[in-house]
């Protein structure tokens, strides 16, 4: 993929970065993004799933954030990913983000680590609310990745279009991450994941009732991550070539 007429508004290096990739029910999907004009990508029937999480400095301050996305098209076959909701341990931040940048972000107290072994957490209101956690024990010694490459994510970030009930127009951002990879499986023997339902977060009660499966970690312990600006969705074909 390759962004054309894409200007980033902001680019971090050196990125802690942890993903979660994963599936879920697809009829779940297909329903919650087709007033959104989008179809959710497949593999073997399910939705496809990216969680990622990260820790970065911006403008000299440190914060953390955690985005949950579906894998999806529009109905044109530009592909990309729907941000369906994301946290911010920068409530400065968090605002930013739903003001300039049109995104559904909310602050949260997120924690990333990306030394070995990779954890994420989420807490809302004194609770924690997500948990991923690799284990590293005799059961799993060494755990050695499946792959070890430079890798990355770029494309188009749809953002939803109707919130409390109301339409706005539909909106989407470029983004690109990059990185040195560690690849992981998932072990539900072995690792954690836990979701409970949270107000005002509500992704976590769409993973709960979409049965989100965890398949695959990807850890960068320095990574590049880059965003543009928002656009409108009939920018879309205009600025991004290549897809």
């Amino acid at each position: 993929m390759k962004g054309a007429n894409i200007g980033y508004a902001a680019s971090l290096t050196h990125v802690r970065e942890v993903s979660l990739f994963g599936t879920a029910d697809l009829a779940f999907w297909k329903h919650r993004l087709d007033p959104e004009g989008l179809i959710p990508a497949e593999k073997h029937g399910k939705a496809r799933l990216m969680i990622i999480a990260a820790d970065a400095k911006f403008m000299g301050i440190r914060f953390r954030e955690l985005s949950f996305s579906v894998l999806a098209a529009d109905h044109s076959g530009q592909h990309g990913a729907f941000l369906v909701q994301a946290f911010n341990s920068s409530r400065l931040f968090a605002c930013c983000e739903r003001v300039i940048f049109s995104t559904p972000y909310t602050h949260g107290d997120v924690r990333v680590s990306a030394a070995f072994p990779p954890s994420v957490r989420l807490t809302k209101d004194g609770s924690v609310v997500f948990l991923a956690e690799m284990k590293s024990d005799a059961a799993a010694p060494g755990r050695a990745p499946t792959r070890s490459e430079e890798d990355g994510w770029e494309g188009p970030v749809f953002l939803p279009s109707i919130r409390n009930g109301k339409r706005r127009s539909a909106k989407w951002f470029f983004a690109k991450i990059r990185g040195h990879t560690e690849t992981y499986p998932f072990l539900n023997s072995h690792d954690t994941l836990m979701i409970y339902p949270s107000p005002r977060s509500e992704i976590l009660q769409a993973l709960i009732d979409s049965q989100f499966t965890a398949i695959e970690w990807a850890v960068r312990a320095d990574a590049m991550h880059a965003k543009s600006k928002t656009y409108d969705r009939s920018e879309l074909s205009v600025r991004v070539a290549g897809l």
